[in-house]
């Protein structure tokens, strides 16, 4: 059995961390290379960290807030009310010290705090310090703040006090962005944010692009590219799927462009724009039909010095057929249908157009070039007329 690299995916049209910088001018703009298509499909990364991303919302922080000491803490008399404040409400418990010194670990001032089922803060035990974070808000509007008799004893300050920390504030660490229209027709939307960034962070934006403007495909929705498994290998691909794809390819290769095998591919794309656009559809048939037998011939001889298993071995040619676009006389759809040695038939499409040329558009919004364009059968026939009349000289 042989393998093969495999070389086609189905194009997700997904730009993956582009890299971006901010507009010098408002230092909000971020300008793509491509239109976004779909506005919930982008994702700032900033600082080539993984982890860190910029929601529409703004990236923001949350109120948090550590003891400078760790326990066990020793509580005297009449030192034993905390009080906690956050941005939606107040708690207070008293931790029992009020007839006798007492020494509480950690987790059991957590306990007594939770016991009195608090909502408007978080408690932790973080390597035997105490954590309080603000539970119901982030960013500037998030607050925590310890008070209380019993506050300097767990390791927190008071006001106007600099010895250790009684108040933890939220912050907007990047502000929220926008998609915003812009006026040129090099890319529809791009992210700006709500307010100037103050530094200049390294910054990358994935997205998804409009089919007809995807860099990664060219618009044909398949994407030729490697790629690799978890474990880092290439995929690869056997059986029909290898048969699949070297039809693709002998069909999508021009003929002598490898050196090392100077009858591979096909002289296909030689023949569209050809002026016998009559005759061209056969042509385009036998090509295709003749490149197939010389994979077949390839396939032999490969048979010769390792295994070619029945499923991908080319067998016989079903069916060829070319057919010239209903609006477009340049562009050619292929249908091939292909049958491996055990039996069973796969398609192929394939579409061929000649490369920078596009059919005009006629005054109906049809395309140019053929009988769609507002021609009917009747005119065609009065117009060959002329033409010959032109020709033998008759009036």
């Amino acid at each position: 059995m042989s393998l093969e690299y495999q070389l086609a995916w189905q194009c997700p049209h997904h730009t993956v961390e582009e890299v971006v910088t901010i507009d010098a001018n408002d230092r909000r703009s971020l300008f793509l290379r491509q239109p976004v298509a779909a506005s919930g499909r982008v994702r700032i990364m900033v600082n080539d960290d993984a982890g860190l991303f910029i929601p529409p919302g703004g990236l923001l922080s949350a109120a948090i807030l550590y003891s400078a000491v760790s326990g066990p803490y020793d509580l005297l008399v009449g030192q034993d009310t905390l009080t906690v404040t956050a941005s939606t409400g107040t708690g207070t418990v008293v931790l029992g010290a009020s007839t006798s010194a007492i020494r509480l670990t950690t987790d059991a001032v957590v306990k007594i705090i939770l016991k009195a089922g608090w909502e408007h803060v978080v408690v932790s035990n973080e390597n035997g310090h105490m954590v309080f974070a603000d539970s119901q808000a982030v960013g500037p509007s998030a607050y925590v703040k310890v008070t209380g008799t019993a506050a300097g004893a767990l390791g927190f300050g008071q006001p106007g006090y600099s010895g250790a920390q009684w108040a933890a504030y939220g912050r907007e660490i990047y502000p929220g962005w926008d998609l915003y229209q812009r006026p040129d027709t090099i890319t529809n939307r791009y992210p700006r944010f709500r307010k100037p960034l103050r530094k200049n962070p390294m910054l990358k934006v994935s997205y998804v692009v409009p089919v007809q403007r995807c860099r990664r495909c060219g618009a044909s929705f398949v994407e030729n590219d490697f790629r690799y498994n978890a474990a880092g290998d290439m995929i690869l691909i056997t059986n029909e799927d290898l048969l699949y794809q070297a039809s693709l390819k002998m069909l999508l290769t021009d003929r002598g462009s490898n050196p090392f095998f100077p009858r591979y591919g096909t002289t296909i794309r030689e023949r569209i724009g050809s002026k016998a656009l009559s005759g061209i559809a056969s042509v385009l048939s036998e090509d295709v039909r003749r490149s197939l037998q010389q994979l077949q011939a390839y396939q032999t001889q490969q048979a010769k010095y390792q295994q070619v298993t029945f499923k991908e071995r080319l067998y016989a040619v079903l069916s060829v057929d070319v057919k010239r676009h209903a609006q477009d006389p340049f562009t050619f759809l292929i249908e091939v249908a292909v049958q491996n040695a055990s039996g069973k038939a796969i398609q192929l499409n394939i579409v061929f157009t000649v490369p920078e040329v596009v059919a005009l558009m006629g005054s109906n919004g049809l395309m140019l070039g053929t009988q769609a364009a507002g021609l009917g059968t009747e005119q065609l026939r009065t117009l060959a007329v002329n033409d010959r009349n032109t020709l033998t000289g008759d009036q």
